[in-house]
């Protein structure tokens, strides 16, 4: 039904109604990302590889990664122009401190989504670690110290927080039921019809 009153909701510029310039800029700030889903899967090959073996050469990396021995050659020249890898031809691979804080923040940032969307959101846990893998990389920060907090707020052992994991993983109600101009969060359509194409009206 419609939001009760405590959460008030700004509104979101769509992005159908954006200039071209912006949506330019948003993809240009996308494709400045410090690393590409590509290199966060080899600095986190890296680490686990110095992790489990206490080194990491480039056919180790490549059996990891499932690439060829010439595609890790060709990923640790741009890992290395960028500052995050050290690696002497035929020597092994160390991660730089650079490196290694990425390599950490993105498997962090895999662990806490995954958990947040299967353990909270009751996400099938094949969906939630695909899911999760996908935007390890893209997620800033601050966006995910607060799911982290709100994550531990929600595996407390109380009844407002098992209520809220209910709610969680409980099918919403389509905008029909109520109206979708009144919708704090749709605003113009119903997400509950877009997310759920499937879903009957009538919360069937």
């Amino acid at each position: 039904g419609p939001v009760p009153a405590g959460i008030r909701f700004g509104s979101v510029a769509p992005g159908v109604g954006r200039s071209l310039e912006d949506v330019m800029e948003v993809w240009k700030r996308y494709n400045e990302k410090e690393v590409s889903h590509s290199m966060a899967h080899y600095l986190q090959a890296v680490a686990g590889l110095k992790k489990d073996k206490g080194y990491a050469r480039v056919g180790d990396i490549a059996e990891r990664l499932g690439v060829s021995k010439s595609g890790v050659t060709s990923m640790l020249r741009s890992l290395q122009a960028r500052g995050l890898v050290d690696h002497e031809r035929y020597g092994c691979v160390e991660l730089t401190d650079e490196g290694r804080t990425l390599a950490t923040r993105t498997e962090s940032n895999r662990h806490l989504l995954t958990l947040f969307f299967r353990d909270v959101l009751g996400v099938p846990e094949a969906i939630a670690s695909e899911d999760a893998c996908m935007i390890e990389h893209l997620v800033s920060p601050e966006a995910m110290s607060r799911l982290l907090r709100l994550t531990m707020l929600l595996a407390e052992d109380d009844s407002a927080a098992a209520k809220l994991r209910a709610a969680c993983s409980r099918p919403g109600e389509p905008c029909e039921n109520h109206c979708v101009e009144a919708c704090e969060i749709c605003r113009d359509r119903c997400l509950v019809q877009t997310f759920e194409p499937d879903r009957k009206v009538g919360g069937a």
